[in-house]
């Protein structure tokens, strides 16, 4: 069975995630646990596309490794903020940005582990006190989604903001990377309002007073992040790429979960009663109100009582206001750990001079050693056989379901893809070729096999595509 962790390395693999500091980003232990990290949301990732046992999920959370995945994420999201702009300051065009991507990367691998772990209410359970940090986190990564999108940066073609002409290939990255970790986010948001009963005391006001939950999510509803107009139609965010769709009206997954979020927060009265419905609140969320077509509620129909509700609200106007107990609450303590640590160590201007010589190195000898180690973290031919696996059991399944249709259009199916397969041929042996290179789409192969020979020569043009 193909892994990209193997059963008697996860232990190890799991068991290796530590927490460390802004100044140790970087350095070779930093790069050793990023491997594992790569690996490990690889495997879970698989884990779920193919419905098997969800190993990974079950190990992170067992040996309450979440924790650690939470302060990662912050410490990474300081280095990227307050760090990088220096080494950047310091050399404008670093010759090579690879491992500076890498970074970038890292927060991105993090947040997906713990949106695949916190589908579960046992992720939930055992966030403890760190879920404060994990809120804290998420809306912050929400408003940075809101603040591309209302720069256009979703509009890949006239309406863009007029700075990303001059953008460097880096800062696209960057800003790629930004969008992936906050379109996650609002899922893990998500999955902490179904379950505020198991979460930390504090997390409730935390999300309703501190953050204002219910209306940055209504921003996101608002703007469509998940959703642009090109030339070639309407595209729409589907598994963190950019689909062209044709039913406009279809809701996908990122959109669903925002909509369960407003749903499970303005509708549960343990958490609305942290909640004080004022004048501009109501006008925030009456907003909503002109979204909630009947598409969108014949496709989640759960809604259908928050309609009423925010119905009601519009009518009714202004609630009046709740008094708020003083109460004790616990505060966030990773970043403001993580920020003492980076005083006691000189501050990040300091830090950035003592790790210019990590990512702005200049040594060709030693960027060619790290790239080469950083590539087989990444497993590329692995990736490709899987998702080749992937797209052909995709295609199984729609040759099943057209055999369930008229006998007429099962005929004209199987007369299309004879004529496909006779015009190519395999990219080895030459043979009739009914596969094709999942990556770039442009070569064919008759079978995995020849795609495995092929693929030494193949990648070299076929990741620069991509």
């Amino acid at each position: 069975m193909v892994n990209f962790v193997y059963p008697e390395e996860l232990y190890f693999f799991v068991e290796s995630i530590r927490s460390f500091e802004v100044s140790e980003i970087g350095s070779s232990k930093w790069l050793e646990v990023h491997e594992m990290v790569i690996k490990l949301s690889q495997q879970a990732a698989f884990e779920v596309a193919q419905h098997r046992e969800e190993e990974v999920k079950e190990f992170l959370i067992s040996r309450d490794k979440l924790r650690l995945l939470i302060h990662e994420a912050f410490c990474v999201n300081l280095w990227k903020t307050r760090v990088l702009p220096h080494l950047l300051e310091i050399d404008p065009n670093p010759q090579a940005t690879f491992l500076i991507y890498t970074v970038l990367y890292h927060e991105a691998a993090l947040v997906a582990l713990l949106d695949m772990c916190l589908y579960h209410p046992s992720g939930r359970e055992v966030l403890q006190e760190s879920v404060l940090d994990l809120v804290d986190y998420c809306a912050y990564s929400v408003c940075q989604v809101i603040g591309l999108v209302s720069m256009g940066y979703h509009e890949n073609e006239s309406k863009v903001d007029v700075d990303e002409a001059v953008l460097t290939e880096l800062e696209r990255q960057k800003r790629d990377l930004i969008y992936k970790i906050g379109l996650r986010c609002v899922s893990i948001l998500n999955y902490l309002a179904e379950n505020m009963p198991l979460l930390h005391l504090s997390a409730a006001r935390r999300m309703m007073i501190t953050h204002d939950i219910p209306w940055l999510v209504t921003d996101v509803l608002c703007f469509r992040p998940w959703q642009r107009k090109t030339s070639k139609g309407i595209e729409k965010y589907i598994d963190e790429k950019w689909t062209t769709v044709e039913e406009m009206a279809k809701i996908i997954k990122p959109e669903a979960q925002a909509w369960f979020c407003v749903r499970q927060l303005i509708l549960d009265p343990e958490i609305m009663k942290y909640y004080t419905l004022n004048e501009a609140r109501c006008k925030q969320l009456s907003k909503l109100v002109g979204l909630m077509n009947d598409a969108l509620l014949d496709q989640l129909p759960v809604l259908i009582d928050l309609k009423q509700f925010l119905g009601r609200l519009t009518l009714s106007g202004n609630v009046a206001n709740k008094s708020h107990n003083l109460l004790l609450e616990d505060l966030p303590q990773i970043q403001e750990d993580l920020l003492k640590q980076v005083e006691r160590d000189g501050g990040f201007y300091q830090i950035a001079q003592a790790q210019e010589s990590v990512f702005l190195s200049t040594n060709r000898e030693e960027i060619c050693a790290l790239a080469s180690k950083l590539s087989s973290a990444y497993s590329t031919e692995l990736l490709c056989e899987l998702e080749q696996n992937m797209a052909d059991s995709k295609v199984d399944d729609n040759v099943n379901n057209d055999a369930k249709g008229a006998v007429g259009g099962a005929n004209v199916e199987s007369k299309e893809n004879a004529t496909n397969s006779s015009t190519k041929s395999c990219a080895i042996c030459k043979a009739k070729a009914s596969k094709k290179c999942a990556n770039c789409k442009q070569i064919h192969y008759c079978s995995r096999e020849c795609q495995l020979k092929d693929w030494p020569q193949h990648k070299l043009t076929c990741l620069g595509k991509v």
